[in-house]
């Protein structure tokens, strides 16, 4: 279902550690800020929400389960989504 590599947005909720989960995604790569090409301002994305720029939906999700896994955190849900096109506020 999700083999496509590409620019991949995933967005989970977790019982606890926040903060700790979104760390060992940045540390795997992911990110929870972008900028458009030509502009000077930083787009944060919602707080549980990141994504990667060469990734497949299927390895977004097996990341964040593996992530909270070694956590000891509760996945209680996640989506991921190829987003090749996207806009921002």
């Amino acid at each position: 279902m999700g083999n496509t590599i590409g620019v991949i947005l995933i967005s989970y909720d977790v019982n606890r550690l926040h903060t700790d989960v979104k760390k060992s995604m940045s540390d795997m790569g992911y990110s929870d800020s972008f900028m458009f090409e030509g502009k000077s301002k930083t787009y944060y994305l919602p707080n549980t929400t990141l994504w990667h720029s060469k990734k497949s939906s299927n390895q977004a999700v097996d990341d964040l389960q593996g992530v909270c896994n070694s956590l000891g955190v509760s996945l209680e849900k996640a989506i991921a989504v190829l987003a090749s096109e996207f806009n921002g506020i």
